[in-house]
């Protein structure tokens, strides 16, 4: 077992801006924190096994691929092997020398079918041989960051080699990169709200508008709820759906509304509506922005039940979570995006950055989808949460996630 650690992921996308594969992201908790010194091998060595044994690969990155980073001694030791093949891209880190040893172990590793990636590349003599056996060069576009020679590269590498445009943080970047032959892309640039303050809803999108303003009002009773759902047969079909999938296990299959809306509950059905009215919000968005609003709910959900304070729900730890991105989707201004949506006022001073419990909330949830595990820590130091209570909640939150996979 390992001592408290943070795992978690960042998507890779291709040019289609769909998950090709996840960056696992680790830190082996508090002792490495702040300790330099620590041997970077027992981090890598942990997130092998933590992934496999402790994790679950499949649940980690689904039927995609993981990117796991691997050190000069884990190379030569053959640590790679420890993981399947056909699941796995070894990223080799920017500071391992292409001596004859770590060449024959790449090799070696080629040879079995594992793909191979050169993490933060920067041209240097001697790399030729490692260059040869790369499926994957990633170029940080904070370190590389002339266009030139964010262009060169592509022109003097190999062909066979597909270029990683990493640490990409506008969409400005993203298409600079694309022009310039990069066919894969890690950052955070989808997550940025796009501004058009002009633009215009479609029909569809108007409706699950109105749908969240309704199911959020202050006194909505659940005959209401009822009867909004009902007016719209798409959205009926889409409950009974949900409700019959895998994901939420009833024994007895439902085939009325009014039993749908009971076995859910009011929390239940809120949720729901709110999950739709997000999914219909993304439909001409990366998939990827989907899924961080649903992975963000349920982990705010699941902070919000451990600090049980006063005020302070499970549900609104999900609506956080759920309308973090609210602005992302709708290419909206927050502010504009709230004045159509009647949410609680603590939720509202939340989404807008004001400092209140669910805002904090927040914040750590991001921290830990961005591996930043210094922020983490100082974060739980805030809120008396201990910092080995957090792996196990990413894990709920992943499981939670893939059944829900069964209902889209």
């Amino acid at each position: 077992m390992m001592e408290e650690a943070f795992i978690g992921r960042q998507a890779i996308l291709d040019q289609q801006q769909k998950v090709y594969a996840y960056e696992i992201l680790f830190r082996s908790g508090l002792k490495n924190a702040f300790d330099p010194t620590l041997d970077g091998n027992v981090a890598t060595q942990s997130v092998m096994v933590g992934a496999m044994l402790e994790f679950g690969l499949k649940k980690l990155v689904s039927d995609k691929k993981a990117f796991i980073n691997f050190t000069e001694q884990n190379l030569l030791n053959r640590a790679p092997k420890l993981l399947p093949p056909e699941n796995v891209v070894v990223e080799i880190l920017e500071n391992v020398q292409p001596t004859p040893e770590i060449v024959e172990a790449v090799r070696e590793l080629k040879a079995e079918g594992y793909k191979i990636a050169l993490d933060d590349f920067v041209l240097l003599p001697g790399y030729e041989p490692l260059i040869e056996m790369a499926d994957i060069i990633k170029v940080d576009f904070r370190i590389t960051t002339d266009p030139e020679e964010r262009q060169k590269l592509r022109e003097i590498l190999p062909s066979h080699v597909r270029l990683l445009a990493e640490k990409i943080e506008t969409e400005e970047e993203f298409h600079q990169a694309m022009a310039f032959g990069y066919v894969l892309f890690q950052g955070y640039f989808f997550c940025k709200p796009a501004i058009l303050h002009q633009k215009k809803l479609t029909s569809n999108a108007l409706s699950r508008m109105r749908l969240l303003k309704e199911i959020n009002r202050q006194n909505v009773d659940f005959a209401s709820m009822t009867n909004i759902i009902s007016s719209d047969t798409n959205l009926v079909h889409k409950l009974l759906t949900y409700i019959n999938s895998a994901g939420i296990g009833l024994l007895n299959h439902v085939s009325n509304l009014k039993q749908a809306t009971v076995l859910l509950g009011a929390s239940g059905v809120k949720r729901w509506v709110t999950l739709i009215s997000l999914q219909t919000f993304s439909e001409d968005k990366p998939p990827e922005l989907f899924t961080l609003s649903l992975l963000r709910a349920k982990f705010c959900e699941l902070i919000a039940e451990e600090l049980k304070r006063p005020g302070l729900t499970q549900d609104a730890g999900f609506l956080i979570g759920m309308f973090s991105l609210l602005d992302v989707l709708l290419m909206l201004p927050m502010e504009e995006v709230l004045k159509e949506v009647a949410l609680a006022d603590d939720l509202n001073a939340a989404l807008l950055g004001e400092d209140n419990d669910l805002r904090r909330i927040l914040d750590l949830v991001i921290a830990y989808e961005k591996g930043d595990w210094d922020k983490v820590i100082a974060c739980c130091e805030r809120e008396h949460i201990p910092v080995d209570h957090l792996k196990p909640k990413y894990d709920a939150v992943l499981e939670w996630y893939n059944a829900l996979q069964s209902v889209s």
